[in-house]
């Protein structure tokens, strides 16, 4: 048998492997690509020419949403998040479609509190369609909203779990995805108890939202300080209309990097849906603004001058 001899030179350097990141990636994309292959639902709009619409071109039904509050004390504004969406799922759901099933573990009512009947009225939803479930433990919660997603009265089905980490994962988050796509209700986990740490889930939800509180832009209409002038109102401490900055974690949808910005939204109490939070505050009507005596008699004194415009021959 003859032996090739081995050529001459450097040896060929192996191929080397991509950086660790970068195969997270292509295997959560994969991992994506199998986890429900069932057509969605259909989508809605988060509101008018909202930033979130073109971003994630809709909000989809049928399938699971994660929510996370960014910090401790963002845990109201998420659950504030939380109960928006709904009203936008009923807004355009079907008439025999109306119920609202709210899931609390125990120690995440203890932390958070019950929804309030008010609060919900300024989200145009009706307190009577509102099923609240409180559970013992997550594994109580996580099997009641899976078992609650199957009904087809449900509009929309919230999970506020607080000792979520340790049972949430790839199988679980999958029976939801699919009892969500089942029944065509909105799934929305409400992961109270990971501030900061939503980054840490490993789901096949198909968007994954962390939520930080903003100030707000003014009384909403019909609350007792909405009759006020606006400088008053601007002036005073009071809640005005809702208001986040939300990051978009993870969107199946557009792809890892729709939220590397945070989005600053508010809630329209009148429309009933998401509106772009406007960067400066609304100036002051001109019936509202305070008189300037010192302006008015420059203007009426010698301090000011006319100027006349020649006519056009």
């Amino acid at each position: 048998m003859l032996l090739e001899p081995m050529p001459l030179g450097p040896m060929p350097l192996p191929t080397p492997l991509a950086p660790q990141s970068d195969r997270l990636d292509f295997l959560r994309q994969k991992i994506g690509c199998i986890e429900n292959s069932g057509p969605p639902a259909g989508k809605i709009r988060f509101g008018d020419n909202c930033r979130l619409d073109r971003t994630l071109h809709g909000l989809g039904r049928g399938v699971l949403h994660e929510i996370a509050p960014a910090s401790a004390s963002d845990g109201a504004a998420a659950s504030g998040f939380a109960l928006a969406l709904c009203a936008r799922f009923k807004a355009e759901a079907a008439p025999d479609r109306s119920a609202i099933i709210w899931i609390v573990e125990d120690f995440a009512g203890r932390e958070g509190g019950a929804p309030y009947g008010p609060g919900l009225a300024l989200y145009g939803l009706d307190p009577a369609c509102l099923v609240l479930v409180r559970t013992a433990s997550a594994r109580d919660s996580l099997w009641t909203m899976e078992e609650a997603l199957k009904c087809r009265a449900a509009v929309a089905v919230i999970g506020e779990i607080w000792t979520l980490e340790k049972l949430y994962g790839l199988a679980v988050s999958r029976r939801l995805a699919l009892a969500a796509q089942a029944g065509g209700a909105g799934a929305l986990l409400l992961a109270a108890g990971m501030a900061g740490g939503a980054g840490r889930l490993s789901s096949c939800a198909h968007t994954r939202f962390e939520i930080s509180s903003a100030r707000s832009g003014g009384a909403p209409r019909g609350s007792p300080l909405s009759g006020l002038p606006l400088p008053a109102r601007q002036e005073l401490p009071q809640p005005g209309l809702a208001a986040w900055s939300i990051r978009i974690l993870k969107a199946r949808a557009t792809g890892p990097a729709a939220g590397a910005d945070p989005i600053a939204i508010l809630w329209d109490h009148d429309e009933g849906c998401f509106r772009d939070a406007f960067p400066l505050r609304f100036s002051a009507d001109a019936s509202d603004r305070p008189d300037d005596p010192a302006h008015a008699r420059a203007g009426r004194g010698g301090g000011g001058e006319t100027i006349r415009f020649r006519q056009s021959a």
